[in-house]
């Protein structure tokens, strides 16, 4: 094939446009600003969880918490009851005896059951305050996210203008360029990931091989609008001064 040298170097000005396109592509898919929100988002899903299960353990505790109250009322009551009993005087000597052994095992059961609750209320306590800590740690991160989400929005939008201007531009390079010669250009970057690329001295700068001395003197020997390709790696070569 035959192209004015011309059009052959607007087809490194293609690849280096088609370049550019895969870059802001690839950096659309790893944005740094969406692994920051996503970052902030994965912690405010953790804080969110262990605020819920802080809130569950209270429900729980407060649970026990009533059930001891409730079994220390009905020791409380039988105490008092028994010990009111054995200070009337009225029971028999057998049963005076039978109340007093009750009111120390009472005794000995209440003291337990209060050393049980002050446990599990200071337990509730700690709780609670976890509770309170992962609410003020999920507002924090809910803010955060609500910057970040702004950054990232801006971040994208800047991306797509570049986009959308490098997209222009490619379309203004290609339409100087004959059909035949764009479709050449299109099987070499389908094949070859680039479609064109500098001859530099006796090196393609698409494979970065070297090329044989034969291959270079026939390559500078043929007529300016001869189309050349790399016989390492397919691609279109355009040769230039330094050639």
């Amino acid at each position: 094939m035959k192209a004015d040298s011309h059009l052959q170097r607007r087809l490194v000005d293609l690849a280096d446009l088609d370049l550019r396109l895969a870059g802001l592509t690839h950096r659309r898919t790893e944005l740094p600003e969406q692994a920051a929100l996503d970052d902030l988002q994965a912690q405010r899903r953790a804080a969110v969880e262990s605020a819920a299960r802080a809130g569950i353990h209270v429900e729980d505790l407060d649970r026990a918490i009533a059930k001891l109250r409730s079994d220390l009322d009905a020791v409380k009551r039988r105490r008092s009851n028994d010990a009111d009993l054995l200070a009337s005087g009225g029971v028999s000597e057998r049963q005076g005896t039978e109340l007093e052994y009750e009111l120390r095992s009472l005794a000995r059961r209440q003291e337990t059951l209060e050393a049980e609750v002050a446990e599990l209320v200071e337990r509730r306590e700690a709780m609670d305050s976890d509770v309170r800590h992962s609410g003020a740690v999920v507002t924090d991160l809910e803010a955060q996210i609500g910057m970040a989400t702004t950054v990232r929005d801006t971040a994208l939008a800047e991306l797509e203008d570049s986009v959308t201007a490098t997209i222009a531009e490619r379309a203004r390079e290609a339409e100087a360029v004959p059909a035949e010669l764009l479709e050449l250009y299109a099987r070499s970057a389908e094949s070859a990931g680039v479609g064109a690329a500098i001859l530099n001295g006796n090196r393609c700068s698409a494979c970065a091989m070297d090329l044989d001395r034969s291959t270079v003197s026939a390559f500078r020997a043929a007529p300016a609008e001869d189309v050349l390709t790399c016989p390492e790696c397919g691609v279109i070569v355009v040769r230039t001064a330094n050639s």
